[in-house]
């Protein structure tokens, strides 16, 4: 039979598998938002460690990576600044963590809007994440469909493709939630690693056999691509700015992109971030070696210069250069990555609207108790719209899927960066300076990214974020913050942290009583 058809068959039915995976507790996860969101707050370390590390990756790490180190040199390996900004996941997940046992919070807007006490920022926020969630969503199938495509030498056409990989995302997380998504995610992460290892394994072995690596490099010595290596950014020459914005963006994405940021909530003890302080930053350079290894050196030794659709770089080698197996497990690698974001950032966008716009605005501020089977219902419903929503857009495609992620959906996502530190760390950080850091952040990163260029060299984000901090520092040094929001985030986590005490189990019953309602 056709290696494409055989493909197309496995792929199909692993994506019944994920559907099948993620119904498996559509019944248990109805009865409770608490459940359907953030899995009981029961994550064991390693299952927190994996979901996390492989929600970051997304199908950038695997296709967008090895195409931007071949388009623009080494230096672009700097996006994997997230390494470092594990430790910031600990750092402001712990505390984060706490205060969500301690209130009940789910979601970034829970804690800004609380924090910061005022609706219409937290509102802002939910409209903002919410919108820019669509894109980066988009960029994972996106680069799906692309994969498909090339794997099966055109049998499966794009549209088909996208529809499926948008409809198996949306299912899976209909029916089981974050439980679901963090125990398949956990699968990911295992079948992505050993996926590119057998990868650069076997086209090590068998185009390189008599020096591997090594050999390699005398190839790209031969055929004019060890610039590569040798100048570490875009168009030949050392892009040190670039460098910079890429490596924040990467730090960024270990720490509040929304799908990020809800995990903080979900540990089940202190526990995970002690472990996660070490083998986060391990688990990046793992699965960021191989990648790397890829498009430095692989890809350009036996592809060559100028290849003309580097997004497609590993689907190519997968395919054109190995075997049908390989190509196969690589698919699979691709659709782990993918669909592990994917849905960690859908399931954000649906519990943002549900609980944050729906079950707040329309319940809560109005004093009327929420039945949790509604909120959970609300939070499918956005799913679904959210589904077509993102069909569209990958229907259109308007632009690579290295520009979805840099030039659209990180700039706007770190603008709550600013005031989640000031937040948990500075006891003055005000309403009026966040709102005036975020809103200014905001139009700063709207005008270099969509009218002007930014100057200096420096990226749409990097000069919002400097907008966003003096704006927030400034103002909040001029107004005033209430004693009790002081004692409720600060003094009261300070002396948990300080004491060394877990949270009363009085505490947790509160807050599942309070989350169930």
């Amino acid at each position: 039979m056709n290696p494409a058809i055989l493909i197309s068959l496995g792929i199909l039915a692993y994506a019944v598998f994920i559907v099948w995976h993620g119904f498996r507790s559509f019944k248990s996860t109805s009865e409770s938002s608490e459940k359907f969101f953030t899995a009981d707050r029961g994550l064991n370390p390693f299952v927190l460690l994996c979901t996390t590390s492989i929600s970051v990756f997304s199908a950038l790490a695997f296709y967008g990576a090895p195409a931007g180190i071949y388009k623009d040199g080494i230096g672009f390996y700097s996006n994997t600044g997230g390494m470092i900004a594990g430790l910031m996941f600990v750092a402001l997940g712990y505390r984060l963590w706490l205060l969500g046992k301690e209130y009940g919070f789910t979601t970034p807007v829970d804690y800004l809007r609380s924090r910061y006490y005022s609706e219409g920022y937290g509102l802002l926020v939910s409209i903002v994440l919410v919108l820019f969630i669509v894109p980066y969503v988009a960029m994972q199938l996106i680069a799906i469909g692309d994969a498909v495509v090339v794997t099966t030498d055109g049998l499966v056409p794009y549209v088909i493709a996208v529809a499926v990989g948008t409809i198996v995302v949306s299912l899976h997380i209909v029916g089981g939630g974050m439980g679901s998504v963090a125990w398949m995610d956990t699968f990911h992460m295992c079948l992505g690693f050993g996926t590119l290892i057998t990868l650069i394994v076997y086209l090590t072995m068998h185009y390189f056999p008599n020096g591997g690596f090594a050999e390699a490099v005398d190839i790209m010595r031969q055929n004019g691509t060890f610039s590569i290596l040798s100048t570490p950014g875009p168009n030949g020459a050392f892009d040190w700015r670039g460098i910079v914005g890429n490596a924040l963006t990467g730090a960024i994405a270990t720490v509040v992109w929304p799908h990020i940021f809800m995990r903080t909530f979900v540990a089940s003890s202190k526990e995970n971030f002690r472990q996660m302080s070490w083998a986060m930053p391990i688990s990046y350079v793992l699965v960021y070696t191989p990648i790397v290894l890829i498009g430095a050196i692989i890809a350009p030794a036996i592809l060559g210069p100028g290849f003309s659709q580097p997004d497609n770089i590993v689907a190519v080698l997968s395919t054109q250069y190995a075997p049908p197996f390989i190509a196969f497990i690589s698919l699979l690698c691709l659709f782990a990555f993918g669909v592990s974001t994917a849905d960690s950032l859908l399931l954000s966008a649906s519990a943002m609207a549900s609980r944050d716009i729906y079950l707040h605005h329309v319940y809560e501020l109005k004093g009327k108790t929420s039945n949790p089977k509604q909120v959970v219902k609300f939070g499918r419903v956005v799913l679904l719209i959210l589904m077509v929503i993102t069909l569209v857009i990958v229907a259109i495609r308007p632009a690579s899927i290295t520009d979805y992620a840099y030039k659209l959906s990180s700039p706007f996502f770190a603008q709550i960066l600013p005031a989640t530190m000031a937040g948990l760390f500075w006891k003055k950080a005000s309403k009026e300076g966040a709102i005036a850091g975020t809103v200014g952040g905001l139009i700063v990163a709207t005008v270099f990214t969509f009218f002007v260029t930014p100057p200096l060299g420096f990226s749409a984000l990097i000069w919002a974020l400097v907008a966003n901090t003096i704006l927030l520092v400034v103002i909040s040094l001029f107004t005033k913050v209430p004693e009790d929001v002081i004692s409720k985030y600060h003094t009261r986590i300070d002396s948990i942290i300080y004491s060394g005490a877990e949270l009363s189990s009085l505490t947790d019953a509160t807050i599942a009583a309070v989350n169930n309602k």
